[in-house]
């Protein structure tokens, strides 16, 4: 009888409750969502927390009748009531679960929009790009521009707190792409949301100081066919210009366009798209830079002024499939192709004299200095993923991708001798043409486990090897020049070389995540092994630094980067959270290949192979608390970075080099000379009012330090840093919305200067008539202000503390900037609630 007993017991002790949580507004999986058990309605302590792929299991339960509560601050409360446990039910799977970000119901004007902008999560912030309407039309570049993190230079550089040192994931595929470079071939209509991880988890590689942003984009699978179609047309006639020496005609323009198709039925669902987009804009440029001259004892000043156009031209396609094999097996395809052009050309006279600061000889030498630099890139990217259930909570990822890109770069420069009193050029005196072809290949396999324990708990571990090789020429030709008329180009036979690059990068991690009574925390650590040799055809490279010839550098190391990631609810409506976490920037191709680009009259580029990796250290301390309708996150935040690398100047008269004819002027190149740290706050807002009007602001003030030994003086700079973004988005009719940001940056240090202040703000009026169904209007004033000036300041001492390098320039692009854009779009289906990965791209 005892032991009947104990096994009844046992039995009705044995019951579980399984199910997975999504996010409705995206349909991914939501892991570290909280997972309650309620019982004649009390709290019971069985509570757990959903793991990576969303899934949760709560074990040990009596038969009884319960209810089952999903939380996540941020969203709305999902509760599943009635669930019985008995003898003939022990075991009750939920099934999906789909929790919504908290909104706003409004009573007479239907927006979508009304949800959080900003929502987070254990180890990432995640913003809705809809609600960025004055970017729709523009790309991935132009969204990330709107969050507080980010920002975007006017060249289109990306930066996240204020690094551009990150990698990107697309639909959560990491590639070897430059991030600039793949976000700007992604369409600002397909993105759906983008998760800013500036602390990752030990899942993800242990590349790049900014952390991994990942663009999630419209690819929710449906029953049925659907397809969507946009295109845009702006400008900015009033900056139309043509260069009266040169005759180049400058429109400011843009327009482009792109369709996306898909289809579902039963287990398969099938997905492609076509997106292109042309981009011209006009600008100037003026500036001062003075270089010491050793020989003479005093400064060579050269002065410019001119037009400055910049073009950019993309157009991508991608396709791919989802089939689920079975119940416990999905297989996954994708391919992106990627094509790009961006250039600027530089119409520059220059004012050329000798003197002290301040001062203006009579004798005077001036040049007209028309350059152009093209860059060209194409990109083929596919992977192949596999997801087998095991069973008991175990779940087996087996992903590869393959990548193969042509990147290629051509610069012409030309100086001619310039009559100032009749305003007039007259004959060449110089030509210079420098051209390199990258080709990339890149290889990545990735193998991850995941089990789900009985305590609910969840460990996983993983293997993700990866390897890529880039061959790299360059050709330096320069023209013979006799009584002011080219005779022919001729290679500059010492400049020219090539380089060979092999990277492996080997890793491996666990992970286990958990939660101890409210407690909830990941843990996790990942070790990379670095195998790299890189062979330079030509030893006497161009070398700024004095290092010894050598032709072949390796790197043979093993790294290790723990992460923590922890948050603790406190009441109903906060909550703090905790991160921290390890990585490294190994530094790019482009940065270390040693050859010699004239970029202006005056300015020469040059990479240095001798790079070493840098080392981060970050750690991230939050706070977030709801206030009815309104949200706010408040972090702390830290990162410091040892062996940092700096893009440095020097002058080449103080540099002997016997395969270069001596000149006086500027070089640029990068090295590791020093550290860098950022301390400060960063904040995130939604705030409601009303019924009809939401905004968000973000910012960041932070104390931002550089510290370094360039060229044997010792830099020490310092400033206290901040920035501010708001939106604010308007449903005036259920039919027509109103959208208006504003982005504003401080100045800031840099390792020998500083970079000016800047801010801008766009509009943008989106109409969507009930009378024609499926189509959308948008009208976009950008840069309303006309105030997209870039301004920066640079200066180099020698070893003794002497002045021999100052800069100050201006880039100055028109705007405002009007656009139009029409979208439609069709589904004939129903969804299935769920979200397609893809693939991504990162390096050069």
């Amino acid at each position: 009888m005892m032991f009947i007993l104990i096994g009844t017991s046992l039995a009705q002790n044995n019951g579980t409750i399984r199910g997975m949580v999504t996010d409705k507004d995206s349909g991914e999986k939501f892991p570290f969502a909280s997972v309650s058990l309620k019982k004649n309605g009390e709290i019971l302590p069985n509570g757990t927390v959903t793991d990576n792929e969303g899934a949760f299991k709560l074990n040990g339960l009596q038969h009884g009748t319960y209810d089952v509560v999903v939380s996540f601050i941020g969203f709305e409360t999902e509760t599943v009531s009635g669930i019985t446990i008995n003898k003939q039910s022990p075991k009750v799977n939920l099934g999906i679960l789909s929790i919504t970000s908290a909104n706003v119901a409004i009573e007479e004007v239907e927006v979508n929009g009304m949800a959080n902008t900003v929502s987070t999560k254990i180890d990432r912030k995640t913003y809705r790009a809809e609600d960025f309407s004055t970017a729709r039309g523009g790309t991935a570049v132009d969204v990330l521009n709107k969050l507080p993190s980010v920002s975007v230079s006017p060249d289109g550089d990306v930066s996240v707190r204020g690094t551009t040192d990150f990698m990107v994931y697309l639909n959560g595929k990491p590639t070897q792409m430059e991030p600039s470079m793949l976000l700007a071939q992604i369409s600002g209509e397909n993105i759906q949301n983008i998760d800013v991880i500036t602390v990752p988890t030990a899942k993800y590689d242990a590349q790049g100081k900014g952390g991994i942003i990942n663009i999630t984009t419209k690819t929710n699978g449906i029953e049925g066919f659907s397809v969507s179609a946009n295109g845009k047309f702006g400008a900015s006639p009033w900056g139309n210009k043509t260069d009266k020496y040169d005759g180049y005609d400058m429109k400011d323009d843009r327009y482009g366009g792109g369709i996306n198709l898909m289809y579902g039925k039963d287990n398969l669902t099938l997905y492609g798209g076509f997106n292109y987009n042309k981009k011209n804009v006009n600008g100037a440029r003026i500036g001062e830079a003075r270089v010491w001259d050793y020989d003479e004892q005093m400064y060579k000043h050269m002065d410019a002024a001119g037009e400055r156009p910049e073009w950019y031209e993309y157009y991508s396609a991608n396709a791919g499939m989802d089939y689920k094999i079975s119940e416990a097996t999905q297989l996954s395809a994708s391919y992106f192709y990627g094509n790009r052009t961006e250039g600027r050309s530089a119409f520059y006279v220059y004012n050329n004299y000798y003197g002290d600061k301040g001062t203006r000889p009579d004798t005077e030498e001036y040049i007209y200095n028309p350059n152009t630099d093209n860059r060209y890139g194409e990109f083929h990217t596919g992977n192949i993923d596999l997801k087998t259930k095991l069973g008991n909570g175990a779940v087996l990822t087996t992903s590869f991708l393959y990548e193969h890109s042509s990147l290629s770069r051509n610069l012409d420069n030309l100086n001619y001798e310039f009559d100032e009193v009749a305003d007039r050029v007259r004959t060449v005196t110089d030509h210079y043409n420098q051209s390199d072809n990258t080709p990339l290949d890149a290889y990545r396999l990735s193998i991850d486990y995941s089990k789900e324990l009985d305590n609910g708990h969840t460990f996983g571990f993983g293997l993700q090897p990866q390897f890529f090789q880039m061959d790299g020429s360059f050709s330096y030709d320069t023209a013979n020049v006799i009584n002011g008329v080219e005779m022919g180009m001729y290679d500059y036979a010492a400049l020219e070389n090539s380089i060979d690059l092999k990277r492996g990068v080997y890793a491996a991690y666990i992970e286990y995540a958990g939660s101890f009574d409210k407690l909830k925390y990941m843990l996790g650590l990942r070790l990379e092994y670095t195998d790299q040799e890189m062979k330079i055809a030509k030893s006497d490279y161009f070398n700024i630094f004095g290092d010894p010839a050598r032709s072949t550098f390796e790197v043979n190391q093993l790294d290790w980067f723990p992460t923590v990631h922890a948050s603790y609810p406190i009441g109903e409506s906060s909550k703090l959270s905790l991160a921290g976490s390890r990585r490294i920037s190994r530094p790019p191709i482009k940065n270390m290949a040693p050859f010699l680009y004239r970029r202006h009259f005056e300015v020469y580029v040059a990479g240095d192979p001798n790079l070493e990796p840098e080392y981060i250290n970050n750690l991230e301390l939050g706070f977030e608390r709801n206030f009815g309708k309104q949200k706010v996150n408040l972090t702390g935040f830290y990162r410091g970075v040892e062996n940092a690398v700096f893009r440095v100047n020097t002058t080449d008269n103080i540099v002997e080099n016997p395969n270069y004819v001596e000149e006086v002027v500027l070089i640029r190149s990068y090295t590791n000379s020093g550290d860098s740290r950022s301390l400060g706050l960063e904040l995130n807002a939604n705030l409601q009012a009303g019924n009809f009007a939401k905004f968000f602001i973000g910012g960041s003030l932070y104390d931002y330090r550089v510290q370094g030994n360039i060229f044997g003086y010792k830099a020490d700079n310092s400033s206290t840093n901040w920035s501010l973004k708001g939106n604010a988005n308007f449903a005036l009719t259920k039919e027509l919305k109103f959208t208006a940001d504003f982005d504003v940056k401080s100045s800031t240090v840099t390792a020998q200067g500083q970079n000016d202040m800047f801010y801008l703000a766009n509009t943008a009026l989106d109409y969507n008539p009930k009378k024609l169904e499926n189509w959308s209007f948008s009208l976009r004033v950008l840069d309303i202000l006309d105030s997209n000036i870039q301004g920066l300041d640079t200066r180099a001492f020698d070893k003794e503390g002497l002045e021999i390098f100052y800069q100050e320039t201006e880039y100055n692009r028109t705007g405002p900037i009007a656009e139009i854009s029409v979208s439609y779009a069709f589904r004939n289906g129903k969804s299935k609630n769920k979200t397609k990965n893809t693939v991504g791209d990162r390096e050069f």
